[in-house]
């Protein structure tokens, strides 16, 4: 008997470790808090078990039950900073649905096989250690994804050119703060900053028709949009703790950007009308 009561726990011990690796995992790569409970619950049904989860600002809180509800086991896990990877959350995702699929029962309905917790943690360590896209790749598609704001906005050619090598030059410099370990903040006022004086380039030398346009989307690329879309997301899912938490980060860095921008403005002597 004592054995058994063993197994259960040791059994409940890793399923619990994996789910709350697996969550923190998906919040520090900034899924929404809803996606992050679908997907433990997928698994936790796959798995056999009842799970409470709650998740916090930068913790996630796991319970994991047997169906007896006899036993259980429960973890903290810590979000860290690697910032948004939408990459890893679709990988994350697909594993959650591997695990479901390979789901085979018997015909009294009794589960006798499914992806073994160390196969599951093995694909969940490939998925997170895999590298992230080249980063002069992303800077060049960040670069062309903002010119195309100009242009949605009435820029000319001119413009689209200017704001692409503002945003491709910002973008290297706060690459380059971030790896000195600068604080976010400071970093995104200062790219910011750089990427709006470039963008001030058609007032000082006269070579642009649309220059207030340059100027206006050459800071577009800071704005946190997918901050803004998981907070409005995590409010209507009733995490408001999260929620307020997400929305004030994307705020002060709203804020930031706009600082840089100010700045900019009043460096270059320009009047914004």
């Amino acid at each position: 008997m004592t054995m058994k009561t063993n197994d259960v726990h040791e059994r409940l011990k890793s399923i619990c470790l994996f789910l709350s690796d697996y969550s923190t995992n998906m919040l520090s790569a900034g899924a929404t808090t809803s996606r992050i409970e679908r997907c433990v619950g997928r698994m936790a049904r796959v798995y056999d078990v009842e799970v409470d989860i709650s998740i916090l600002p930068t913790r996630v809180l796991v319970n994991v039950w047997n169906k007896q509800r006899e036993h259980s086991y429960n973890q903290v896990g810590r979000a860290h900073t690697g910032g948004i990877n939408l990459n890893t959350i679709a990988k994350l995702t697909q594993l959650s649905h591997r695990i479901e699929e390979q789901k085979t029962t018997q015909e009294d309905g009794e589960v006798y096989s499914c992806m073994a917790i160390k196969e599951a943690n093995k694909q969940m360590s490939d998925i997170i250690d895999e590298p992230r896209i080249n980063h002069y790749e992303v800077m060049v598609l960040t670069s062309l994804a903002n010119m195309s704001f100009c242009k949605l906005f009435g820029g000319d050619w001119t413009a689209m050119g200017i704001v692409f090598v503002a945003t491709a030059v910002g973008f290297y410099y706060k690459s380059l703060m971030l790896r000195w370990h600068m604080d976010a903040r400071i970093v995104t006022t200062i790219a910011g900053l750089i990427s709006a004086i470039l963008g001030t380039s058609g007032f000082i030398f006269g070579i642009s028709d649309t220059p207030e346009t340059a100027v206006a989307t050459s800071v577009l690329w800071l704005v946190p949009g997918i901050r803004f879309i998981n907070a409005i997301s995590d409010m209507l899912a009733g995490h408001h703790l999260v929620a307020q938490s997400r929305l004030a980060e994307a705020i002060i860095t709203t804020i930031s950007l706009s600082i840089g921008l100010c700045l900019a403005l009043l460096i270059t002597n320009i009047e914004w009308r």
